[in-house]
């Protein structure tokens, strides 16, 4: 979707300015050339944009490539169309102006991910297409820098035209890097069923494999020349229809079946997981030296509970304090001579031996939670953010979370710094991550969702 409109907005630009374009080329440079600039600087600053229509479709058009790969789209559909067409007359005279207008706004793009793409290099995240997009993006980088640079007119009057033409045709081989580097990123999130991608990579196919079959087919005709175009025609037909659906069934060949599209959404989420404090007060408890004599009685089977403390005084005194439900006797024994009745409590008041003996009952334990797992869901940069997160007596064990559609550098970024913390705090209230503002309040909304569900 997101290319279908920078493709109508490089169209527009082409075919209504063409002129402005023609008098006045330095306009529409410096004009791409502050839209880069500011996008850039809005990605890598902290300023927060809370509209995801903004940063997907104004500022994404620029930071994703879009509108850059629109405007190579119109550069390489200007040399494979029919020489005398309408669209020829309107397009070749400012094809240079188009082309180096491209490549400025394709800056946008190269510096935005050739910065985190050095960032996951130095961090040792190297995925499985880690490797294949670096190369196909800096040879694409070597090849656009002095392309765009000879179009300037300046610089091809005193070139050599031979020399500059034959300069002029690695072009062809940058066009198929250009396509080689959205399938490798566009194909694996479409066999997931994101949303959006499997249309994407049906347009950018059909704009690509379209021009390298048209631009075939006017090589054909001009050297061949054949008498009628009819047989060239279905050929090239073919040749479109062909690779289109043979793209379009690879794409769509994981996310076919609903529940692999369910699974796949959710693929290798990141699990983090947490030792578990000891939330249960402790009962306290009264520790005391006792002995226990039981005395059972054969008429009422009940058990007599008896106390017996016993302290050792400097003169060898030993007392011991035996209590029933209706007797309390005291005797004290000494070396021979016998405590006077001042030790010996009177029947109606209770030993103070007795005042710790009592059952300690535990104070029931009531939770801020409920005990269990729970999902929600919030807005992240481009798209869902998933949290799961169980719970267990006040205190989260595990959180896992997963995007639909933000970049997973940025993604994984703000994971590592915000879930430690929402654990740590059981709440969503913490510091997002810098660089990563908008996937961190994703998960942090979304985590939010999940403990107002488990709330008492």
């Amino acid at each position: 979707m997101l290319f279908l409109i920078a493709l109508v907005f490089a169209l527009i630009t082409a075919f209504l300015l063409d002129k402005p374009m023609k008098k006045c080329p330095a306009a529409f440079y410096i004009t791409a050339a502050v839209l880069t600039v500011a996008s850039v600087a809005v990605l890598q600053s902290d300023i927060e944009i809370s509209s995801r229509f903004v940063r997907e479709y104004v500022i994404g058009i620029f930071s994703r490539g879009a509108l850059g790969a629109a405007f190579w789209a119109v550069v390489m559909w200007a040399g494979a169309l029919p020489n005398g067409s309408a669209p020829i007359k309107k397009l070749m005279p400012i094809r240079g102006e188009l082309s180096i207008t491209a490549a400025i706004l394709t800056l946008s793009h190269v510096i935005t991910y050739g910065i985190q793409y050095i960032s996951n290099f130095v961090k040792g995240r190297t995925g499985s297409d880690f490797v294949l997009t670096s190369i196909v993006s800096l040879v694409m980088v070597l090849i656009m820098i002095p392309l765009t640079v000879m179009s300037f007119k300046a610089v091809r009057r005193k070139m050599n035209a031979k020399t500059w033409k034959k300069i002029q045709r690695t072009a062809y081989i940058f066009y198929a890097l250009i396509y080689v580097h959205i399938l490798v990123l566009f194909v694996p999130k479409a066999q997931q069923g994101r949303e959006g991608y499997f249309l994407s990579v049906l347009v950018y196919s059909a704009v690509f494999v379209g021009y390298a079959v048209m631009r075939i087919r006017k090589y054909y005709v001009l050297k061949k020349k054949p008498e009628s175009n009819l047989i060239p025609n279905i050929v090239c037909a073919c040749a479109v229809i062909v690779p289109l659906s043979i793209t379009g069934v690879f794409s769509y060949e994981r996310s076919s079946a609903p529940e692999k599209t369910v699974a796949s959404s959710a693929e290798a989420p990141a699990v983090f997981t947490f030792e578990p404090a000891t939330t249960a007060p402790k009962a306290t408890t009264a520790v005391t030296a006792v002995s226990s004599l039981s005395t059972s009685s054969a008429t009422d089977k009940k058990t007599e509970t008896e106390v017996t403390s016993t302290a050792s005084s400097a003169d060898k005194t030993e007392t011991t304090a035996v209590t029933s439900s209706e007797t309390v006797t005291t005797t004290a024994e000494t070396a021979g001579e016998e405590k006077t009745s001042e030790e010996v409590p009177e029947q109606h008041e209770e030993p103070a031996a007795e005042n710790h003996v009592e059952d300690v009952t535990e104070p029931a334990v009531t939770y801020k939670y409920k005990n269990g797992e729970y999902t929600a869901s919030a807005e992240g940069y481009a798209g869902k953010v998933h949290v799961k997160m169980t719970i267990e007596n006040d205190t989260i064990t595990s959180i896992s979370a997963w995007a639909d559609d933000d970049d997973p550098e940025y993604f994984n970024d703000a994971m590592n710094k915000v879930i430690p913390q929402i654990a740590g705090n059981l709440s969503a209230d913490v510091d997002a991550c810098s660089g990563a503002t908008y996937s961190s309040k994703g998960i942090m909304e979304a985590a939010k969702k999940a403990l107002e569900q488990a709330m008492n």
